[in-house]
């Protein structure tokens, strides 16, 4: 089968989110890997992880998506016909193959990586890619020689986890919209409003100060919905006695920042009080506790602490914090990528970056929760989402 044509005019722009050496650093540290586990291509399914290495920037990232990068030269991009103008318009590539939708995308990459003299090569390919099957995995490792082709999972995750300057710059810009989002939310407010007016006034100021698309809407609970966790707003009206809780993430080129702060409509009761001054508590004594070269799980435990200390570890079955950087919908997190969570033996470095939201639920009646998006620095951790944390009281 040969090269398909797209009738793709010479590109006359590119929307790259960085400049041309940012990526080229990331592929060869990416290909450093490669070559130290005597791999020659990897092909890479995870939109993530193509994002994060090329710029590809697409609403239609759950078509099939391959990207072959090779050890010695530049990569090549197997994708769907449709997305030949994003993906030209949005990466530094200059080799692209297309699969349309009547043909098998299977065959048009084997054809593909044959056509260049790849197919033959040491391969790897991604095992953990949220939008390949595991048939469609299957039947492209067997048409490769199953015998041959290994696990390229998690090579470029690793590289992920460290942030540059310029993707640093990307999130402050991100937790600086969210603040506003924030103070939005918070001043919607008032009985009788609903969790949909709230989510309104935080969409609106996080888009109409410039956020990209959203990789996951607004989260506004209130009352007993606020005690069940990953509920969001619909259309509940607030009332005297609620608690609020709200989480929001914006977007700058595919980078997030996150913050979750928490409202009450009236007199505080003395439980909410209480679980309100160990959920601030817990997350500043996470936030001292991070520092490069100590572990994961001793920042989880440092917060962990707190909270069993106060008698609410059975409220707190979760993790304290996880990666957050390049996202697409639905989870603006890397958590699999690296987690504040229990026994964690991995090492923070200078550059990582976390979103840290210890909440206390009490099912079905009432939830009180606080979070910063942090970054690892050379000599401890700076905060930057800047918002009062404070239980916000609306009288």
């Amino acid at each position: 089968m040969s090269e398909q044509t797209t009738g793709i005019a010479a590109e006359t722009w590119k929307d790259l989110a960085f400049p041309r050496d940012e990526y080229e650093g990331r592929v060869q540290e990416v290909r450093r890997t490669m070559a130290e586990r005597s791999i020659e291509v990897l092909l890479i399914f995870t939109p993530e992880n193509v994002n994060y290495l090329t710029g590809y920037d697409t609403i239609g990232y759950s078509s099939f998506l391959c990207l072959a990068l090779p050890v010695d030269r530049d990569p090549v991009m197997i994708i769907r016909d449709m997305e030949r103008g994003v993906a030209s318009s949005t990466t530094w590539l200059d080799d692209f193959a297309t699969t349309g939708d009547t043909d098998d995308p299977i065959e048009r990459t084997v054809d593909a990586l044959s056509q260049r003299g790849l197919a033959a090569r040491r391969i790897a390919m991604e095992a953990t890619a949220p939008f390949m099957t595991p048939r469609t995995w299957l039947r492209l490792k067997s048409a490769l020689g199953a015998d041959r082709v290994s696990d390229g999972s998690e090579i470029v995750e690793p590289v992920r986890a460290i942030k540059s300057a310029r993707e640093l710059e990307k999130i402050r810009r991100a937790c600086a919209l969210v603040g506003a989002g924030m103070d939005a939310a918070l001043g919607a407010v008032h009985a009788g409003a609903t969790e949909n007016d709230v989510a309104v006034a935080a969409y609106t100021s996080m888009v109409g100060g410039g956020s990209d698309p959203l990789v996951s809407n607004p989260i506004v609970t209130s009352g007993p919905r606020s005690g069940v966790a990953h509920t969001s707003f619909h259309h509940r009206a607030l009332k005297n006695g609620d608690t609020v809780l709200i989480e929001l993430g914006a977007t700058v080129n595919r980078y997030g920042g996150a913050l979750m702060r928490t409202a009450f409509l009236g007199e505080p009761t003395a439980e909410v009080l209480k679980m309100n001054d160990v959920v601030l508590h817990s997350l500043n004594a996470a936030i001292a506790a991070i520092k490069p070269g100590v572990t994961a799980g001793s920042v989880d435990q440092a917060c962990r602490e707190v909270i069993e200390e106060a008698g609410f570890e059975e409220m707190f079955r979760k993790r304290t914090g996880y990666s957050v950087g390049v996202a697409f919908a639905p989870d603006w997190g890397e958590g699999h990528i690296v987690s504040l969570r229990r026994d964690d033996p991995r090492l923070l470095e200078p550059g990582m970056v976390f979103h840290m939201p210890p909440a206390l639920r009490a099912f079905q009646r009432l939830c009180v929760g606080a979070s910063e998006t942090v970054v690892v620095t050379d000599s401890g951790c700076e905060v930057l989402t800047y918002h009062p944390r404070e239980l916000h009281v609306v009288h």
